[in-house]
């Protein structure tokens, strides 16, 4: 996989009805699933999870959509690999609490400065940067335990439609006017 960096996200059409590619995924999901890849399917929406035994607190799925082009005449596909909602919400929430740490250090330091008090909401603020700073350093450290994961999620789903999907949204990308293969 060339990218796992933040919630990679990728984007290819192909000349299949999306009822095919759907199937095609499905199939995989009950016949040839070694790593028995757990799918969730409800219309044009698939979640693909790792199985609960191996699941952790890291562990990826991947959201797939698959709609149909009428101009094109093929079928859009759109992957997002990320983390559980619940680690994304997690994360975004402490992100919010230490800016809002620092938001409110600075503005008690300026009207302790304004009123020529001793100035200790200052304070507040590099601890919000150290806070945001270990909240970065630990999703690097949770992306990294998670990349053989990640790979598990995007190889499912070339074996299942018979590509490189990756290399195939780089490619049309790439040449746009080309973009069914």
């Amino acid at each position: 996989m060339a990218d796992t960096g933040f919630r990679p996200r990728y984007k290819f059409f192909v000349p299949q009805a999306p009822e095919a590619i759907q199937g095609a995924i499905s199939i995989k999901a009950k016949d040839r699933n070694p790593d028995r890849i757990i799918v969730r399917k409800t219309r044009d929406h698939m979640v693909l999870d790792i199985p609960n035994e191996d699941r952790h607190f890291w562990s990826p799925h991947m959201d797939l959509n698959v709609e149909r082009d009428q101009e094109l005449n093929a079928t859009l596909v759109r992957c997002l690999i990320g983390p559980s909602p619940t680690v994304w919400t997690m994360f975004m929430f402490f992100y919010g609490l230490f800016g809002f740490i620092g938001f409110v250090g600075l503005m008690l330091g300026m009207s302790q400065w304004t009123l020529s008090t001793e100035m200790w909401g200052f304070w507040f603020v590099p601890v919000s940067f150290l806070g945001m700073g270990l909240m970065y350093y630990v999703s690097n450290k949770g992306k990294e335990l998670s990349r053989t994961e990640m790979i598990r999620l995007k190889s499912f789903v070339d074996d299942a439609l018979g590509c490189d999907c990756l290399a195939l949204a780089d490619q049309q990308l790439e040449t746009p006017n080309n973009l069914v293969t």
